[in-house]
């Protein structure tokens, strides 16, 4: 019983000092929003490094929010950023619960990030929540 006692006790102190390491560490992205309306909130999470930039996504029912003002709050975002996103590469995530997920969201979405990023931007991947872009330097 003592032996199980001192092998659980040692256990338990090396798992504490492991997940001691992870408290106060920086987090490696920076959490900004804006309110667009009542029951609309856009929020992006704008990554400092890896291969995601930034995620763009929406919180409440967003019942009164259509592609056109998506689009608006999506271009003034990288209007606002530019400068920092301009030279990044990777993936954009774009979580639209309240908006129709359809081609013309995603066509419009690609072509005012090829005007910001200057470089290529693709489609990557599409679910029911939202769909993903690829922003890279060389054609695939």
């Amino acid at each position: 019983m003592r032996h199980t006692l001192i092998i659980f006790l040692l256990f338990f102190l090396i798992s504490c000092r492991n997940q001691s390491t992870e408290i106060g560490k920086p987090e490696n992205y920076t959490l900004t929003d804006r309110d667009i309306s009542k029951d609309c909130n856009i929020y992006q999470m704008r990554f400092k490094d890896g291969e995601y930039i930034f995620k763009f996504s929406l919180a409440g029912s967003c019942k009164s929010l259509n592609n056109e003002n998506y689009i608006k709050e999506y271009s003034r975002y990288l209007h606002l950023y530019q400068d920092s996103l301009i030279q990044r590469r990777g993936y954009i995530i774009f979580d639209n619960y309240g908006s129709d997920n359809n081609s013309i969201l995603q066509d419009s979405v690609i072509k005012i990030t090829k005007k910001y990023f200057k470089t290529f931007v693709t489609l990557s991947e599409v679910d029911e929540n939202g769909f993903k872009i690829k922003v890279f330097d060389k054609k695939p």
